[in-house]
């Protein structure tokens, strides 16, 4: 060791004393590089084990939340006095509902929205999908945006007359349509036409559910077969004076002459695609924990069972 070092000393002209003091800053430089980063490696463990604590925590609050819904929706149907008000307990529940109930704790938030408050994307017909586009402004768009939507969920590769199949998207070097129904309603953003961020996110979904004429909003109600302006504006002032419709055939006599006879003529299908009563309710309840914050949340489909309600699906959500 000491010939190398005499040796590196003659060729660099550093003295033997230098030489050694900077083997010893590299050696401590090296030492404090190792030393950092074991640091940091140790510092993330340490934030994702927190993380999954905090997410494992959130998770067993917001069951307990909705849990507490759950139970305060129990209540309220159990306390009805005949099953007709029952029932429209349930057609308005977020109505019905105190307002202690959709805030069961301060560090929960949570929705209730009716399935069928949005068009179901995967049930809806052609001319359901063209009168909401019509109805959402989009009349100039609504025959290309309609045959794409359903070129993009039929399991054949023939496009529409105004639609893309996917050789439309292989030249456009895009993702294929699935020719199924879609499993997300964010796969929308995906078909053609739909790219648009948020500008369905009102009105379409992939929950489904028959339209619900008790919470559906004026554009999803203009949908409907048979249904004129007039008819949708009719059953959003009902809603709005928190008298719903309790059956379909108390519609007609609230109609002139003209959108009687529209919907007389579509009836049928009407009743088919509508319900009075939404066929179930979807509750999501988020928690954030921690800092920084940590979410955690989950998603029930329930259902009315008489007078009380079943949870049919739940999941985690991000």
């Amino acid at each position: 060791m000491r010939r190398v070092s005499e040796r590196v000393s003659r060729l660099t002209g550093v003295p033997r004393r230098g030489f050694a003091m900077l083997t010893v800053l590299w050696v401590i430089t090296v030492a404090t590089i190792v030393a950092a980063a074991a640091g940091l490696v140790g510092r993330d463990a340490v934030n994702a084990a927190r993380n999954r604590v905090q997410m494992e925590r959130g998770a067993w609050l917001a069951a307990g939340c909705a849990r507490r819904v759950q139970a305060a929706i129990d209540l309220l149907l159990r306390d009805a006095l005949t099953d007709e008000e029952a029932a429209g307990r349930w057609r308005r529940l977020v109505r019905a509902l105190p307002t202690p109930a959709l805030r069961p704790a301060p560090w929960c938030e949570i929705w209730l929205e009716a399935a069928g408050t949005k068009l179901d994307v995967n049930a809806a017909t052609a001319e359901m999908i063209g009168n909401l586009l019509d109805a959402s402004g989009l009349s100039r768009e609504a025959l290309a945006l309609a045959d794409a939507l359903a070129d993009w969920i039929d399991a054949d590769e023939l496009p529409r007359a105004a639609g893309a199949e996917r050789a439309w998207y292989e030249m456009a070097g895009r993702l294929g349509p699935r020719n199924a129904p879609l499993a997300d309603i964010r796969e929308l953003a995906r078909v053609r036409g739909f790219e648009s961020d948020g500008l369905f996110d009102s009105v379409l979904t992939t929950e489904p559910g028959r339209v619900s004429l008790s919470t559906a909003p004026l554009s999803v109600l203009m949908a409907l077969p048979g249904f004129t302006r007039e008819t949708a504006e009719r059953i959003v002032a009902l809603n709005a004076a928190g008298t719903p419709l309790r059956d379909l055939r108390e519609l007609p006599d609230l109609l002139s002459t003209g959108a009687r006879e529209a919907l007389f003529a579509r009836y049928a299908d009407v009743a088919r695609v509508t319900t009075v009563d939404p066929d179930a309710w979807i509750l999501t309840v988020r928690v954030q924990m921690g800092f920084p914050p940590v979410s955690a949340g989950l998603e029930w489909r329930i259902v009315r069972a008489d007078r009380r309600i079943i949870v049919v699906r739940a999941r985690d959500i991000e």
